[in-house]
């Protein structure tokens, strides 16, 4: 495999604050003078000339011609020199960029809308609302002071960026001519906040085939991307845990896999092993298949979705008791902090109920989230707007299963799938997931065990770790 491969590895949504402002402006821009005005400049422009030689080129008789060099003369772009001929003013001359050329002359344009910029090194985001939600994303921290004023520092960045916000589209440069030129700011108006919104920065982190970490790419949305990356670094951070290698080494031995333990090299993980055995796997309909990644991204859930499919097939539809089909979250800062989560349970809830006049029930998906305890009112309401579509199929559980480094989606005794959820703060930025698809019924039963006892389990008299439905908290 070429050192220039880059595989991402997660997927993490950074949600910037992002404040609205109504924005008026006036603006300079150039237009192009009346017909009459701007042939008679142009011809003088060339070259003084005596008053009929400017009523025989135009054909006017010579009281029109009289009438138009008169009125030229009153505003100032035509003056009569000793000899008797005609010449431009030294105002006029200023209309011409070169000789030949078409006069402009410039105009004052009163304009304005509605602006978005991001709070972090104020780009301009463009004008219409994104009607973004909070959640699922790890929210980049803007300093109070920099949004109680953003008002005022807004009115300074328009007027900075005044060319690069108009190139882009974000307003409508207003003029007559075809080609108008550039405009410039006037005056600044007025600058009103009208509210505050999400602006969702989507961030691959990646590895190269060697296990180590790719530098982060900027956002292609912003012009200015170092502030933000700043901001990034800072949230990572706060989302980390201490590295868990060897909490991992004893989740597999609990889970007897002895598979995925190979699938580890001295700096993180054999991206080509990897690779290979997963191809190997889907090849040969493998009892064992891993892959890198959160198990909701793209591929990874495509290959979820057809083992999904496969038993949802199989399910008997006269029972009046479908099977539970468990995903039991890990107790991770950097799980679920993407849009993709909440698509793959609605896509679990949608298939779960067949299609048809005569439907039937495959499956009943419960989504186990983790709790510190039942006052833990921050992640609960966190949850409930993440999944807020779905809260009656959520629970939630108080964290600790495998220390909370282990993620698995149980579709009864018929498939699982397990990742492992690797921190290691001095190398890898975010958690590395890392896991597996099984159908092989003595790796389902293991699992299905600890994951069964734990989820019936208490910590206490009448402290039942599942803690019910998010729609009942």
């Amino acid at each position: 495999m070429s050192e220039e491969v880059k595989i991402v590895y997660h997927e993490v949504d950074f949600l910037l604050p992002v404040h609205r402002f109504n924005i008026r402006f006036s603006y300079v821009t150039k237009k192009r003078l009346p017909f009459v005005r701007e042939f008679v400049l142009r011809l003088v422009h060339v070259s003084p000339v005596m008053p009929p030689d400017i009523a025989n080129y135009f054909g006017l008789s010579e009281r029109e011609a009289a009438e138009a060099i008169s009125d030229l003369v009153d505003k100032g772009d035509l003056q009569f020199l000793e000899n008797g001929q005609i010449d431009l003013t030294s105002k006029s001359r200023d209309y011409f960029g070169e000789l030949g050329g078409t006069p402009r002359v410039s105009a004052l344009v009163e304009s304005g809308g509605a602006f978005s910029f991001e709070l972090a090194s104020f780009n301009c985001v463009g004008t219409k609302r994104n009607h973004g939600d909070w959640a699922p994303g790890l929210r980049l921290e803007i300093p109070n002071d920099t949004v109680a004023n953003s008002e005022r520092l807004v009115r300074k960045k328009f007027q900075e960026h005044f060319y690069t916000i108009q190139e882009k589209g974000f307003w409508e440069h207003k003029s007559v001519s075809e080609d108008p030129g550039r405009p410039s700011i006037y005056t600044m108006e007025s600058v009103r906040k009208l509210g505050q919104e999400p602006l969702r920065l989507i961030s691959r982190f990646a590895i190269d085939s060697e296990g180590m970490p790719v530098e982060r790419a900027d956002f292609e949305v912003l012009d200015d991307s170092s502030s933000v990356q700043d901001l990034v670094t800072d949230a990572i951070a706060s989302a980390q845990k201490p590295t868990n290698v060897a909490d991992i080494a004893r989740a597999m031995e609990i889970l007897e896999d002895r598979e995925t333990l190979t699938l580890f090299n001295d700096n993180s993980i054999d991206v080509t092993k990897v690779i290979q055995d997963r191809d190997a796997g889907a090849l040969n309909d493998s009892a064992w298949i891993p892959f890198l990644g959160p198990i909701y991204s793209q591929e990874n859930w495509e290959l979820i979705d057809r083992y999904l499919k496969k038993h949802s097939d199989s399910s008997n539809s006269r029972d009046d008791s479908p099977p539970d089909l468990v995903w039991l979250a890990p107790a991770d800062g950097f799980w679920g902090q993407s849009m993709k989560t909440s698509a793959c349970l609605d896509a679990l809830v949608d298939q779960a109920v067949t299609k048809g006049r005569k439907s039937t029930r495959s499956y009943t998906p419960k989504l186990f989230v983790p709790i510190q305890d039942s006052k833990d009112r921050h992640s609960i309401h966190r949850w409930k707007q993440q999944f807020s579509k779905h809260k009656s199929s959520v629970f939630g559980l108080l964290e600790g299963f495998l220390d909370g480094n282990v993620e698995v989606l149980l579709f009864s005794d018929r498939f699982a799938v397990v990742t492992y959820h690797v921190a290691k703060r001095e190398s890898l930025p975010v958690t590395l997931p890392l896991g597996f698809v099984t159908e092989d019924p003595h790796r389902i039963k293991v699992i299905s065990g600890f994951v069964e006892d734990y989820i019936s389990g208490v910590v206490g008299f009448d402290n039942p770790r599942d803690l019910g439905p998010l729609s009942k908290l």
